[in-house]
Order: C-alpha cells, then structure tokens, then sequence
C-alpha cells in the first residue's frame, strides 16, 4: 500500500458500478438527532467545509481508499458487505446539519441500512473516471448526506477497481486503511458462506463523550499544559507555518498539489532504524530529525517547530470507524549536538513528550491558553507532519492492500504537509503545496535533502552491532 493522489490510479476501463443507499431519503429523513454534537476536529472540519460549499468551491477534504483486484466482482456480495459495514459503525451512520447557530448530529438506525447496486454505464477514458469520482464526491462524501460516503467499482469483467470516498467527519488514514480490510473481509466471507473475521470496533459516539470529558479535566496547573505554553513561547506564540519559500504574497490559501515520492528503501530505512536505537533514539525521531536538518540547510532557521498527528484508538478496538486522532507540537533546534546521532536523540526526545500529549485534546489546551494571554489564533491550519507505518495497519498480503492507495484530499493550502509513510518497500514522503514554481522547487529540496540525509546515516549503520534490528 502507499499514499498518493486520485489522478495516479488508473483503474482498467469497464462499467461504473456504484452502491447507494436504498430508500435513502426515507431512511435520512428518519434519522433522529443524537444528543451528542461533533468531535472537535469534527467541528473545525464543519465548519470550514460549510464556509468553503457557500463560495461554490469543490469539496475536496475527504480520504479516499482505491484498489485493484486481479478477479472477478460479485457484485451483490459487494452490496452485502457494504451494507453490513455501515450498519455496524456508528459514525458512518451520522450526518450533521449545520446551521449559524449549531450542529446537529443525527444517526440512523442501523437496521434501516440496506445498499442497492446501480450499473451507470461504461467508466470512459481517465478524465471521464476521475470526472464521475468528482462529481460523487461533491455531491455524495459529504457531512450532510447519509453514509457521507461513495463506494464504487470500475467492473472491468475479469479484474475490477475498487474505490470508497469518505467525507472527512468520518474518518482518518488509519480507519479508511482499516475500512478497505473490513470491506473485503466482509466481501470474502459473503463470496465463500464463511463467518467474517473481524477486529472488534467500538463506538465512535463512546470516544468524543470521552474526548468531552478529557477537556473538561484540563487545568492550567496541568503540565503538559506547560508543555504547550512553553512550546509556544518559543515560537510566536502561535500555530506552526511552513518555512520554506512556498510563493505566498497575501494570507490567502492556493490551490494545492500534491508530490509523492519514494524517501528510502526498505534496506535503507531498517539501516537507519537500526542505527537509531542503537543510540538510544527512535525512527520517528531519526524522521524529524533529517526533516529539521533539511530545513535548516534550506533557510537558515535552526528552531525546527511543527505539529503532528497522534492516534488516540484504543488498542482494544482496533477496527473503530471514525476521526481519531489529535494533534501535538514537535520543537527542537536542528543546530543541538555534537552530531547527527546526537540531534537524533534530542529528535527522539522531543517526540516522546509529544506522545505524552496524547491524551489531552489539543482545542481545549489552545483554548485555555488563549484566554491566558499564551497563545494568539488565527483562521489559518498549522504545517503538519504525519507518520503511518503500514505494514502495522493491515495485512501487506491480502490482494485489496497490497495494490490499495490512500488518497487525503488535495484542496487549497498555504503550508507544505507532509505524509510519511512506511510499507515493504521502505519509506515515501508526500507533501501538499501550493501550486506555484517556488513551493514546487523548496518542497522537491527538502525531499531530495531528507532522502539525501537518511542514506548518509543509513551508511553508517554498520558501525552499530546487527543485534539491534528493525523491530
């Protein structure tokens, strides 16, 4: 599996098949209102989603998973599957309205779930497929339809393509990649008569109660609220900002483009794994600390600041459907240590404080701090670093992952982010900027100077003893 864009897949040509919801307006129309409103993240993201639908803009703030599998579709068995996914989520059974004054949740009972399969004729050339995958996302995958989600095929008779388009309110990467396995796990076993297996889930709605309550526990005397108040202290007082020449003139947000592209190999990425803790530091560290050395080379600016995103799933629920994740500050200087073993360290370090803001949910830290005068807000999203390791979320050798793709949605921006993302070949790096020739030429630096960095401390690898291994 890797991360890429929608334009990159390019299925075999056949017909459209798509799964809509039967009975759909009766069943939406039905939906009582739940008494619990949005995650946090969920009404950043309604918010801004609502904002953006009144200019006429495209919606494109989804997760998208595609496939291709070297078999047959059956297509009712398909329909099965889909149906019983969404019946037993509860967060894929929500759809909000929102209005000036509120956001209302309503969840549909999942016993009135039931998908009919529609044949729409041929997929057409590429522009024509990714057109149609448009067109549903703009009109299907979004917060005020239910499931907010589109799920298709591109029957191509002996092989087929496979895609589902989730409204970002729904979902993160970690449960678009688990809802791909769940479907085809689901699929499988309605194909063979067998019992599905799958990892248990829990309730999405259970979480944000949760989330509520952890919020409301955060006092300022808290110290991983001082973690925060010192982070930002440091640092204008204000969200993370990319600092690479992105040709930005105003404060507005640009169209954006996505690059992907490989980072190191599989060799490459375990020889540096290895050396890493050897010295007592972690991949993820070695990760932020070839990124900050690739900055600092770039502008000169050694205080190395972002934010990244934590997973805050229970390890007993695996398979749970929804938005869960928060988000911490990452801050070091790129100029500490005698070396790069030692930068990687103090790397590692500053990111093991960062996990041990998990649990505290980030908008009720800011919050406080802003009416304490320590942190100033804007409109504006901070620059982000994401890691997933996809050989722990899914299995690499079931067919639906091995050829799968996970696409976030490319919209407007005015940072670089970046997804780093590990499978069996190694490590990849994809970055949405702003469509300009200076983003394109700063963001391609920084990959060519992290991959550049990550060899070099690869090479030498085998100063460290082959005891300590990739694990």
């Amino acid at each position: 599996m890797i991360a890429g864009t929608l334009q990159e897949w390019d299925p075999a040509a056949g017909e459209l098949v798509e799964w809509r919801l039967r009975d759909g307006e009766t069943v939406t129309a039905g939906a009582p209102t739940h008494p619990l409103g949005p995650s946090f993240l969920q009404r950043d993201h309604l918010v801004a989603a609502t904002a953006k639908r009144a200019t006429g803009a495209p919606h494109r703030a989804v997760v998208m998973m595609v496939t291709d599998i070297d078999e047959p579709l059956d297509r009712d068995a398909m329909r099965a599957a889909i149906t019983d996914f969404v019946r037993a989520h509860d967060e894929v059974r929500s759809f909000f309205e929102v209005t000036t004054d509120a956001i209302v949740r309503r969840v549909a009972a999942a016993d009135g779930i039931e998908f009919d399969t529609v044949a729409t004729g041929p997929s057409g050339d590429h522009t024509a497929l990714i057109d149609r995958l448009h067109t549903r996302i703009d009109s299907e995958a979004v917060h005020d339809r239910l499931p907010g989600i589109a799920f298709g095929a591109i029957d191509a008779g002996d092989s087929f393509g496979f895609y589902v388009a989730s409204d970002h309110s729904h979902t993160d990467g970690t449960a678009s990649i688990g809802a791909l396995g769940e479907l085809f796990e689901r699929y499988r076993a309605h194909r063979s008569g067998a019992a599905a297996n799958i990892l248990p889930a829990g309730s999405h709605l259970d979480y944000i109660a949760d989330e509520y309550a952890r919020a409301a526990r955060v006092s300022p005397d808290d110290p991983r609220v001082e973690t925060w108040r010192s982070i930002l202290a440091d640092h204008g007082r204000t969200v993370p900002r990319s600092k690479l020449d992105l040709g930005l003139t105003g404060p507005d947000t640009l169209d954006a483009i996505a690059i992907d592209r490989p980072l190191a190999s599989a060799e490459t990425t375990a020889a540096c794994e290895r050396r890493a803790r050897a010295h007592g530091g972690s991949l993820l560290g070695l990760l932020f600390a070839a990124l900050a050395r690739a900055e600092y080379e770039i502008t000169g600016d050694p205080a190395y600041f972002t934010s990244t995103v934590l997973s805050t799933r229970d390890p007993e629920f695996p398979g749970t459907q929804g938005w869960l994740c928060n988000f911490a500050p990452v801050a070091f200087r790129a100029d500490s240590g005698e070396d790069f073993d030692d930068l990687v360290l103090i790397a590692s370090e500053a990111v093991r404080r960062t996990r041990d803001l998990k649990a505290v949910p980030v908008h009720a830290v800011l919050g406080l701090l802003a009416a304490q005068g320590d942190f100033v807000p804007d409109d504006g999203s901070p620059q982000m670093v994401s890691y997933l390791d996809f050989r722990r979320l899914a299995d690499e050798t079931s067919p639906e992952i091995a050829d799968g793709r996970v696409i976030p949605g490319v919209g407007r921006t005015r940072n670089a982010n970046l997804w780093i993302n590990r499978n069996s070949d190694g490590l990849r790096l994809l970055s949405h900027l702003p469509d300009t020739v200076a983003a394109r030429a700063s963001v391609t630096e920084l990959h060519d100077r992290v991959g550049a960095v990550l060899a070099e401390h690869a090479s030498r690898a085998d100063l460290v003893p082959t005891t300590v291994g990739d694990r």
